[in-house]
């Protein structure tokens, strides 16, 4: 019977005698081919979801680049709370005015990462203050000093631990903290223009991660009072868990520093401490013994620098050996090969020279006359991570026309439109040197170059060994001293290949200490080694002044330690290149272009040796003393010593438009007649200038029998000023000049209101920017160290002899010039002349009467 029914079954199945039970099968099978799709369905998470079809690059941070262009930023449960450095940095750019490619746009600085179930927050890590975590006030320290909440990311998905956030907004968007566009500061005399972002001209570009940095770039578009687009590329990268151990930081060596507020319950006070900019150089475990014992080794980890491929073949090489120069100053600190310069690799698919990884030496393809030298450092050590060298394409002609200005008397070889490679590379390599100094730490040193007895300048011998300074920090770029024949002679005209200082500084910041355990255990050896240099002059360092100078001994462009005699000597030479300027110059067929800008490059030369002689007036001798020395911090110069800056100036004042500006040459070049009569203007703006006065006045309280009183000043330069109308003789249109703007000068510090507003509001830093003086590698205030914790720079502002103070004594001065005119104007039988006075008698009664 069993077996009976078996069969039925089997034959109504083989059959498909039951089209209901056959259907129903079908249907069975269909719906679990969906049972099984739904559950596929549920498998893929909603990390896979996110991610899928997505550009993957794995590393540190996993980042996703999906299809619709957003950027997707995994970040590991390892890494919370870790610390990380972040940069913005221009990769290109359509408006080179506003910054080029390679610049950074921003101050890298550190962040970290938290969590909760809903969030990751990006946090500003702050390192200004700092505490030993083992000190009992720690727990309220960290209450009151913690890491702010910059940005929050929702959590989009998570992987396992990690957490997958959405960042496309933040670099690809106009944030404030990253963003390229500078934002205007109100009252700014910023010409330049800012442009409002536009999101739907922006995108992500790409993304690179590395075991311990990722990469990311953006497009990002501004339209409006600017329109730009901008390639941005934003690096983070992981920073060591245990930092670099510092070094204290000196003023009587010149480096970067960054401050820090130490609190401590051992002490009385908050201790303020600067440590020292400089990269982690140290010997290999099995070399340290060597080092110790004073033997020459090799870093565990060198300076490399790559050389932009953009270089053309007759620089590159010696923009490398201008990197390679500093190894002569490492070896002094215990170092072989410490710094390698190098070509941009051409089969490396991973360098990127936007990527913090790697230094490098960039062309910048513009008409800036300049070159700049930014390191970027671990805020809480002061290690350096990376450096770039900005190379701007117009420094070239910055150099040429330094060069021609500074040696053409002496040296044929530089009277030429193009100089041949030979002479190009010799101040190229300054150049590179320079800037390659900058981003070892070195500030620039701008008090070296007085070190050389002004004599010493036309050695051969001395120069050969020395150079034109002790320092390429210092802005000493070629030898103006030297008179014709000195160079064949075997005078040099160019700076040293390092100066001696440069040396001892890279010893000082470099040099490991044996058995100092802490930046503190250091200071003795450290003062051990700036004691042992004190009395020479050529290891001192001066800070650079801004924005002008009040110690004259410590000046930008200068050479030697007599002013004076430089000045003359130099002005010497540039009446040599005017009298030959057609002979050297001129080339037939050409248009006035270059010429004139050879003649604006003798004219800003000129200026640079008047500016080098006004800090004697009023001028104050800065020294960095410590406690217990028998010397003081700062003294007045002497009355002898600033009457005689005062005729010497006054002097070129009266006679530089003879030879500086004749007026049949100004016609040929097509040039005004007047192009360098701003002159006259702004020394007598400087010689009544309200710091000025005041730093003459107490020099006087202090010393009045050495010094100038405020009194004795003003009737000397009254005295010189006026000296032709005191003679009775006629005034030519320098005298009238020179003499008008002086009572200009007192009129506005006079308190006392003009009839009209004639009245010319002229003061030394109106024409302070004469000459659009550049400052090689952009140190006006060291752009690239530009917060006030980083750098020494002495800011001379003041303090100024008040409109209180000022009034009575421009006002007796305005009497005295109106008695003296009224005096001689009966006697002039000159008609300018005495129609200039019966002018300035009639202003200055009006004024008084008004």
């Amino acid at each position: 019977m069993k077996k009976l029914l078996w069969a039925i079954l089997a034959t109504a199945i083989i059959a498909g005698a039951n089209p209901e039970t056959c259907y129903a099968k079908k249907k069975s099978k269909k719906n679990d081919k969906k049972e099984q799709v739904k559950d596929t369905t549920a498998k893929e998470s909603k990390y896979e979801k996110l991610i899928k079809g997505a550009k993957t690059q794995k590393g540190m941070f996993t980042l996703h680049i999906t299809n619709d262009n957003k950027l997707l930023v995994e970040v590991p449960d390892s890494l919370m709370n870790r610390t990380f450095l972040l940069s913005s940095r221009v990769a290109a750019t359509t408006d080179p005015k506003i910054f080029v490619a390679g610049e950074m746009t921003t101050n890298p600085f550190m962040i970290r990462f938290s969590k909760n179930e809903q969030s990751l927050f990006m946090h500003l890590v702050q390192h200004r203050n700092i505490i030993d975590e083992n000190d009992p006030i720690a727990a309220s320290f960290d209450k009151n000093f913690g890491d702010p909440i910059i940005k929050a990311f929702k959590i989009s998905a998570k992987n396992g631990k990690d957490v997958v956030v959405d960042m496309s907004d933040f670099f690809k968007g106009n944030e404030k903290i990253i963003s390229p566009m500078p934002t205007p500061t109100p009252g700014s005399s910023s010409k330049i223009k800012t442009g409002t972002y536009t999101a739907a001209n922006s995108y992500i570009l790409g993304a690179k991660s590395f075991p311990q940095n990722s990469e990311i770039r953006s497009v990002l578009s501004f339209t409006g009072d600017n329109n730009c687009t901008v390639t941005m590329h934003r690096s983070l990268v992981l920073l060591p868990e245990r930092p670099m151990t510092p070094r204290i930081y000196d003023r009587r060596v010149g480096f970067f520093s960054s401050g820090k507020n130490i609190y401590s319950s051992d002490k009385d006070r908050i201790d303020y401490t600067k440590y020292v900019h400089r990269w982690r150089l140290e010997p290999k475990e099995e070399d340290r013994e060597a080092y110790f014992r004073g033997e020459l080794v090799e870093p565990a980890k060198p300076i490399v620098f790559y050389v932009d491929s953009a270089f053309p073949d007759k620089w590159r090489d010696i923009v490398k050996q201008g990197v390679e120069d500093w190894n002569t100053a490492f070896e002094a600190a215990g170092f072989k090969n410490a710094i390698i310069a190098r070509d941009y690799p051409k089969d490396d698919p991973d360098f990127d020279p936007d990527d913090m990884r790697y230094s490098c030496v960039k062309y910048a393809v513009t008409d800036i006359a300049n070159a700049m030298g930014p390191s970027y450092v671990d805020p809480r050590s002061g290690e350096i991570l990376t450096a770039d060298v900005i190379w701007y394409h117009n420094v070239i002609s910055l150099v040429h026309n330094w060069r021609f200005a500074q040696t053409g008397a002496v040296d044929k070889r530089v009277r030429k439109e193009t100089f041949d490679n030979d002479v190009m590379r010799e101040s190229l390599r300054y150049v590179a040197s320079h800037e390659i100094g900058h981003t070892l730490g070195l500030m620039h040193n701008m008090g070296a170059s007085y070190s050389f007895p002004i004599d010493s300048l036309r050695s051969p011998s001395f120069t050969q060994k020395y150079g034109t300074t002790p320092s390429i920090m210092d802005y000493a770029r070629n030898n103006f001293v030297a008179q014709p024949g000195d160079y064949e002679r075997g005078v040099r005209l160019t700076p040293p290949i390092l100066g001696v200082y440069d040396i001892y500084a890279i010893n000082w910041g470099y040099r490991l200490i044996p058995d100092a355990k802490t930046p503190k255990d250091e200071i003795p050896t450290l003062d051990k080694w700036i004691e042992e240099k004190k009395d020479d002059p050529m290891y001192t360092f001066g800070a650079q002044q801004f924005p002008g100078a009040y110690d004259p001994t410590d000046q930008t462009e200068d050479l030697g330690n007599d002013h004076f005699r430089a000045g003359e000597m130099a002005v010497s030479n540039l009446k040599i290149i005017m009298k030959n300027f057609e002979k050297w110059l001129f080339d037939e067929g050409k248009d006035f272009t270059t010429i004139q800008e050879q003649y604006a490059a003798i004219v800003q030369q000129y200026n640079r040796h008047l500016r080098h002689v006004t800090p004697y007036i009023g001028g104050v001798l800065f020294k960095e003393v410590r406690q217990g020395e028998n010397e003081l911090p700062y003294t007045y110069l002497d009355k002898a010593t600033q009457k005689k800056a005062m005729r010497w100036i006054l002097n070129q004042v009266r006679t530089y438009r003879d030879w500086l500006m004749p007026a049949d040459l100004m016609q040929r070049i097509n040039a005004p007649t007047n192009y360098a009569s701003s002159v006259h203007r702004y020394i007598p703006a400087y010689l009544v200038n309200p710091t000025v006065l005041f730093r003459i006045q107490e020099g006087g309280i202090i010393d009045p029998v050495k010094n100038y009183t405020l009194d004795s000043y003003l009737n000397d330069l009254i005295a010189e000023v006026f000296k032709t109308t005191y003679q009775g003789r006629k005034l030519n249109n320098i005298e009238r000049d020179l003499q008008s703007e002086t009572i200009n000068q007192f009129i506005r510090y006079s308190s006392l209101k003009p009839a009209s507003s004639g009245i010319r509001n002229l003061d030394f830093t109106d024409d302070i920017d004469l000459e659009s003086e550049a400052f090689p590698c952009s140190h006006a205030l060291c752009r690239h160290h530009d917060s006030e914790e980083q750098s020494f720079t002495r800011i001379n502002m003041g303090p100024a002899l008040s409109s209180a103070d000022m009034a009575p004594y421009m006002t007796g001065a305005l009497k005295k010039v109106l008695a003296l005119y009224k005096q001689k104007r009966a006697a002039t039988a000159d008609s300018a002349t005495r129609n200039f006075y019966d002018y300035q008698i009639i202003t200055i009664e009006k004024l008084f009467n008004n």
